[in-house]
């Protein structure tokens, strides 16, 4: 068979517009922040070493974080500096990642259908919603900590306030891409509408302020929390919620605050759905996934410095983040797994376009044309498989878990020890000095991310 020098003249004015189109697809990342190597971290973690945490965030910052990520390291960088008691430092990076949030998530479900051509993490991450919403706590509890109680109220109106528009948000931007799209988001309902932890801030918060009228809302809100999220609050209630509201005059409350754990992350799983002959649909999709903890237990002991006397408690669950991070997550599922849906379709239209390019006489009567038509298909393949990556950004610092406590005391100066434990057997230890003071808030917060 002779060759025919004009064969590869004939194929490629048919193959270029494949080229182009499959050429954003080349050029997608394939390295994720799941692929670093995450054991130094978790181990300065466990012993609370939050700088070292953070002065290596910074010195692999180029590797861990994309030019995409600057919410994810403003979160990361203020929730660790927050537990570092770095708490100005803290409350600006969390102000930073609150403003990107909103900056990103002013682009529609839409306009991010289409504008994803190789995988999610070509966009600027903007947040998990549980993530958005509980950076207001930590930012209140920074305000708490600067004994600044107006500020602190602030931010804790600020998620609730976030949290009552989060469904509506979410149902207003659904329609909308299903108005435009042919690829139809399901809507998905989510439990999460009020946050016995939020609500426990504020009522300790207005306590404090002689308020006992909204001190009394807060914690029938607190207590309905149980009554109308169910699975989110599958434990009981604290006990020492009762005596919140009911101090003896002349007693200090003192206030504990544990936080354990750490938060769900996202993994990839992959889906290969088949529509033809030896063909599929690869699509990636992040599941939020939560991670095992050694703390199951936490006690706290408060001794009075000037007499000795010795009060325990036992720190009980009231917030399950790692619950509300789940639930939360499933709203963006849908469209998450419907932007995955489009790029695979648009990659099997230029596999298809290849197969009916070698299906040609002309080409298939030249072997240089068939060489190349044959390994463009091997690249775009190969390339498909690779950029195709589900996007697994999340913070992975926030806590899985909060507890508390409470003690009616003595005003006096006193030394509190907060011990995480694993059964019977101490895993960690905080421990500071208090004046509690009658009248007062007087909050302890401890915290155990292993």
């Amino acid at each position: 068979m002779k060759k025919n020098p004009a064969g590869c003249q004939f194929f490629f004015p048919q193959l270029k517009p494949l080229l182009i189109a499959a050429f954003p697809f080349v050029l997608g990342s394939c390295m994720t922040m799941a692929d670093y190597n995450y054991s130094k971290i978790n181990s300065n973690l466990a012993e609370g070493k939050y700088a070292d945490v953070r002065a290596e965030l910074d010195e692999q910052k180029k590797v861990i974080y994309s030019s995409h990520d600057e919410v994810l390291y403003c979160l990361d960088t203020g929730i660790l500096e927050h537990f570092e008691g770095l708490t100005s430092d803290s409350s600006r990076m969390l102000s930073e990642a609150e403003k990107l949030i909103e900056k990103y998530s002013a682009v529609s479900i839409t306009q991010s259908l289409a504008g994803a051509v190789t995988n999610d993490m070509a966009k600027d991450y903007r947040g998990e919603d549980f993530e958005n919403i509980y950076s207001n706590i930590f930012m209140s509890l920074n305000y708490l900590q600067e004994k600044n109680l107006e500020d602190a109220m602030v931010e804790v109106r600020r998620f609730d306030n976030k949290l009552k528009v989060l469904k509506e948000k979410y149902e207003a931007e659904v329609n909308e891409s299903n108005s435009k799209s042919d690829v139809k988001i399901n809507k998905v309902s989510i439990q999460f509408s009020n946050s016995a932890l939020a609500r426990y801030l504020s009522m300790i918060m207005y306590r404090s302020q002689n308020d006992s009228g909204n001190a009394r809302v807060d914690y029938n809100l607190l207590k309905s929390a149980w009554q109308t999220q169910p699975s989110l609050y599958d434990f009981p209630l604290p006990s020492s919620i009762e005596g919140e509201l009911s101090v003896p005059d002349g007693k200090a409350r003192l206030n504990i605050l544990a936080f354990s754990g750490r938060a769900p992350v996202k993994k990839e799983n992959v889906i290969r759905v088949p529509y033809n002959h030896n063909r599929w649909y690869k699509l990636s999709l992040p599941e939020m996934t939560k991670q095992p903890s050694q703390i199951n237990s936490i006690t706290v002991k408060a001794v009075n410095d000037a007499t000795g006397e010795i009060h325990t408690a036992r720190v009980e669950k009231i917030e399950s983040i790692e619950n509300i991070a789940a639930d939360t997550f499933q709203q963006n599922y849908s469209a998450i797994f419907a932007r995955s849906l489009i790029r695979s379709i648009s990659r099997q239209l230029v596999t298809s376009g290849i197969d009916a390019v070698r299906e040609n006489n002309a080409i298939q009567n030249n072997l240089g044309a068939q060489l190349i038509v044959g390994t463009f298909g091997l690249m775009h393949q190969i390339a498909t498989e690779a950029v195709e990556r589900a996007d697994v950004r999340c913070s992975r610092y926030f806590p899985a878990q909060a507890g508390v406590a409470g003690f009616n005391l003595d005003p006096g100066s006193y030394t509190v020890t907060v011990d995480f434990c694993h059964n019977k057997s101490v895993k960690y230890s905080q421990t500071q000095k208090i004046r509690a003071f009658a009248g007062n808030l007087n909050l302890v917060e401890a915290a155990c991310l292993r």
